[in-house]
């Protein structure tokens, strides 16, 4: 059950696959299509759950996904620290029917970077961390970036 004011995520995903192993998120044309990404990412282990980074040597830009598993309280973890005013950005959005967060310690918008959180369930979420080109950064919102990424992992995770 959500708490701290989060939203409840009506249909939540199965993710069991995707938290294995976060570089099946996002396909190959996915990646490159989203900004000329590396086709293939690069699997971590991250102090939060287990992620996965796609990234472009050349321009700079780069997209992560990490599974938020280590704490399961799905998007209400956000919004107790959004409550508690740690977030500088916090703003609410709905990405691909999914409830979800713009956040952020600092606002990093300026430098061409935003994370994303996405409701999978009540107990679990996923962030998404975009950072641009060097050319793109100033030019669009990597916001709006961040959200149409997190938007294609929602339809990667759909259909398993």
């Amino acid at each position: 059950m959500p708490t701290d004011g989060a939203p409840k995520v009506n249909d939540p995903l199965e993710t069991t696959k995707f938290q294995e192993n976060p570089c099946l998120t996002l396909t190959s044309d996915q990646s490159e299509g989203i900004f000329g990404i590396s086709p293939s990412g690069q699997g971590y282990t991250d102090t939060l759950g287990n992620g996965c980074k796609w990234k472009n040597e050349e321009s700079r830009a780069q997209a992560d996904v990490v599974f938020l598993d280590k704490n399961p309280r799905g998007l209400s973890a956000e919004y107790a620290v959004n409550e508690d005013g740690r977030w500088v950005l916090f703003e609410e959005l709905t990405v691909a029917g999914y409830p979800a967060v713009i956040r952020g310690q600092v606002d990093r918008r300026p430098d061409g970077i935003c994370t994303v959180v996405v409701g999978a369930s009540d107990e679990l979420s996923y962030e998404v961390v975009v950072q641009q080109s060097s050319d793109r950064v100033g030019t669009t919102d990597p916001c709006v970036v961040a959200a149409d990424v997190a938007g294609e992992t929602v339809k990667t995770i759909k259909a398993g």
